[in-house]
């Protein structure tokens, strides 16, 4: 039996966050549910004819009796295996998918289990990721029905979005809940969660074995893995192709992935023309919100307006969108609607954090501010996330081509389609004040996101890492910077106001590593051009006359430009 990768328990802060992830995106008894999964596929009618066949021997009667009473884990694996021994009787051989069980609650408690149905058919690259094609709990007959906000819920939705950090480009997963006498059945999708009605086992319990047996028939796309990835034969390198040109081959190893369900699901590869060949390409999947603009329309319009320092659009195509996966589903309220697309871009690049030496970094952000001053001046367009996480080093370096490139569009806005409300955008530690404020996004917040990410250089210091709470740890607690990563923007705000004043600014200075320490002054240059003082207080507004627009640009690259050059021979 292969081994299942051991999956780790949910905490307190697991259960709280995927509680706060969920809210208002889980419906319960959405009608048509079965109908849709479990009656309308072509193999409906032969689950239905395996199961009487089963049931109309004593070994099958057995099992729709014994599989509601089971009271520990070693009669669970046992009835799964007599289960499946009776379902694959007749055709063993095409039947690669197998449930397999792994203990939930400790030795002497009421039977808590996870089953898995897994599959050796995939592509290397989900392969790779993961291989389960159905997730499923199974609580002994005393449990209760789980209520929403309970913990057993969280700690199952929880085990879920486990399953989707493993195999992050998949378009949903199918799931389900036996509780006592109870049957449930779910998807998870990147908008949230939904189930049939409650199903009554001890009235028919034959639906376990059928419910079992259909999961053993779903095809690839039917259990939500994403069949846009495609390989040669079974076992070669997979690859995605638009448009039936050129194939690139992906990694299998992750550069980018998401550790939560509902939103954008942004999960990168990187990519090749060769199966041999050294990876240039990055390959993107990621699931926009209705009214959003989608990334590769603004790559477009980047590339039309000749827009420098930004990455180039190789191929595109949208695959699938939340409303198809819940066609003919009837919900008691509107669900967000995403669309499943996947974006092929180049150069790979390297990320940021992974600067060799002070001089190539500050090469690197003086080309940035000339990457935003293009985007800007331009294309007339923001980028609004200016991160670690977006900003790479270019290995393509020529006379005329930047070394530091601006990455992930996903929030970018084209100021020619400009909604009356914008949202707030943004990654924790790296928004300006205007933003947190609730301003309306102007080029001085990308600069100004700029600007936060040197500090968080040269404080942290941190190769490794391009999220903020990440670095956070390798900080002191009284480090400014904790204040600084917040959901209570209102405080954050304040916090950067304070740290950002003449006197504050000072404090901030004292945690510059030892490494950034020469570059204080740089720090010192910087902070005046982005926030000069003004009757008594900083100024966090934005300026929109053209000489005040270039002088910010202009004034940012070059103090970036003469640090360099005095780091040139380190």
């Amino acid at each position: 039996m292969p081994s299942i990768p051991a999956r780790r328990m949910p905490s307190e802060a697991d259960c709280q966050s995927i509680r706060n992830e969920l809210e208002g995106n889980v419906f319960r008894g959405v009608a048509g549910f079965v109908a849709k999964y479990f009656e309308a596929p072509s193999w409906s009618v032969t689950v239905v004819e395996k199961v009487q066949e089963i049931e109309s021997g004593t070994i099958g009667r057995k099992l729709s009796v014994e599989g509601l009473g089971l009271t520990h884990f070693g009669a669970l694996v046992e009835w799964l295996d007599t289960f499946q021994s009776q379902v694959f009787a007749a055709d063993h051989d095409n039947f690669q998918s197998r449930f397999h069980a792994q203990p939930i609650s400790e030795p002497g408690r009421a039977l808590q289990a996870g089953i898995y149905l897994e599959s050796s058919r995939l592509p290397r690259i989900q392969a790779v990721a993961g291989n389960t094609r159905v997730f499923g709990e199974y609580h002994h007959q005393d449990a209760p029905v789980m209520a929403e906000d309970g913990s057993s819920f969280l700690h199952f939705c929880a085990r879920t979005r486990q399953l989707f950090a493993a195999q992050p480009a998949r378009s949903f997963l199918h799931a389900f809940l036996v509780c006592g006498t109870t049957l449930e059945l779910w998807v998870f999708d990147r908008s949230g969660a939904y189930s049939s009605e409650k199903l009554n086992l001890s009235q028919r319990p034959q639906l376990l074995l059928q419910t079992l047996a259909a999961y053993t028939m779903i095809s690839d796309e039917e259990s939500g893995f994403n069949t846009f990835v495609k390989r040669l034969e079974p076992g070669l390198d997979s690859y995605v192709t638009f448009d039936q040109r050129a194939k690139l081959y992906l990694q299998p190893e992750l550069i980018a992935t998401p550790d939560y369900i509902v939103g954008l699901g942004t999960t990168c590869y990187t990519a090749s023309g060769a199966t041999t060949g050294e990876p240039s390409t990055v390959v993107k999947f990621s699931w926009r919100a209705d009214g959003l603009p989608a990334e590769l329309k603004l790559l477009k319009r980047a590339r039309e307006r000749n827009v420098y320092g930004v990455i180039r659009l190789l191929g595109d195509q949208d695959l699938v969108s939340i409303a198809d996966i819940r066609h003919g589903l009837h919900f008691p309220q509107p669900f967000v609607n995403r669309t499943f697309s996947c974006v092929a871009t180049a150069p790979l690049g390297r990320p940021i954090q992974k600067f060799t030496s002070i001089h190539e970094l500050l090469d690197v952000l003086c080309d940035l501010v000339k990457a935003l001053r293009s985007l800007y001046v331009d294309g007339g367009m923001l980028h609004r996330d200016i991160a670690i996480k977006n900003l790479v080093i270019t290995s393509e370096h020529s006379m005329n081509s930047l070394k530091g490139l601006l990455i992930d569009f996903d929030q970018a806005l084209d100021l020619d389609n400009v909604l009356a409300f914008e949202p707030l955008k943004g990654s924790d530690g790296f928004m300006a004040i205007g933003i947190l404020s609730g301003k309306r996004h102007t080029y001085r917040h990308d600069l100004e996101s700029l600007f936060y990410v040197f500090l968080w250089f040269a404080i942290g210091n941190d190769h490794e890492h391009d999220d903020a709470n990440e670095i956070l740890k390798g900080l002191p607690k009284s480090s400014r910077l904790w204040k600084w990563c917040s959901m209570n923007f209102r405080a954050v705000g304040q916090a950067k106001v304070a740290d950002m004043s003449p006197e504050g600014f000072v404090g901030i200075l004292t945690e510059f590593s030892t490494e950034f320490a020469p570059l204080r002054g740089l720090a010192k240059e910087l902070h005046t051009l982005i926030f000069p003082v003004r009757d008594g207080q900083i100024f966090t507004g934005t300026e929109t006359e053209q000489i005040a627009i270039e002088r910010l640009y202009g004034g940012m690259a070059d103090a970036f430009h003469r640090s360099a050059l005095t780091f040139q021979d380190c």
